[in-house]
């Protein structure tokens, strides 16, 4: 009886998702799709495994641009600022005189994702990544009325790759607006000269990035 009940409840949770799968592809094949994404997002950048030991977790705005090829493939283009994760403290030589400087580390992914399809009209989610190019650079305080050149500043850079998921909500039926959440893994091979506490050999950088974004598609 056991045994018979249990096919039972394993048959009907195969109908179960069978028939959501069905009608997620079901939508994602109705009707038509954006070409153009765009996305600008906030959160934390937060550097993991041997890198915690000079450098630290950071805000991090990001933007990006999409465009979907097809339903369910879509090219990805972004470019990502952290602010002051290498704690950059060095006194700057500039044009103006000295200053205490900063840091940036700048990232750039390249790559594309696969689109899920759901049953929920108003849910996306989506999976991917490609290659990614990391930069870190020493900066020093400008303005809108100032500029000011840093003749001192150092930076180190290199290629690595990345990985991505995202979840979406759309705000209106005819998906031009959406919120969500982006979990990004970037891991990269960087060299060049110290940058605040990074120090100046060839490191393997790591970062886990958690963006809150908001888009529009057209």
């Amino acid at each position: 009886m056991i045994v018979r009940n249990t096919g039972i409840v394993i048959r009907s949770l195969e109908c179960m998702i069978s028939a959501l799968l069905l009608s997620g592809l079901t939508f994602g094949q109705s009707g038509d799709f954006y070409r153009n994404n765009f996305t600008a997002g906030i959160g934390p950048g937060i550097p993991v495994g041997s890198d915690t030991a000079y450098l630290d977790a950071a805000p991090l705005i990001s933007i990006g641009y999409g465009y979907r090829f097809y339903r369910f493939l879509q090219a990805d283009v972004g470019f990502q600022t952290a602010f002051g994760a290498a704690s950059n403290q060095n006194i700057e030589a500039t044009n103006l005189g000295y200053v205490r400087g900063g840091d940036r580390e700048y990232m750039v992914p390249l790559g594309g994702r696969l689109i899920v399809p759901t049953p929920l009209s108003r849910i996306e989610l989506s999976a991917g990544g490609g290659a990614a190019y990391l930069h870190y650079s020493e900066t020093v305080p400008s303005s809108y009325y100032y500029t000011n050149y840093c003749y001192s500043c150092t930076s180190r850079g290199g290629w690595g790759a990345y990985g991505l998921a995202n979840v979406s909500y759309f705000l209106d039926s005819d998906h031009n607006f959406h919120v969500g959440t982006t979990g990004q893994f970037i891991s990269a091979s960087l060299h060049g000269d110290a940058v605040g506490a990074t120090p100046a050999i060839d490191t393997r950088d790591h970062w886990v990035n958690i963006s809150f974004e908001f888009g529009f598609s057209f």
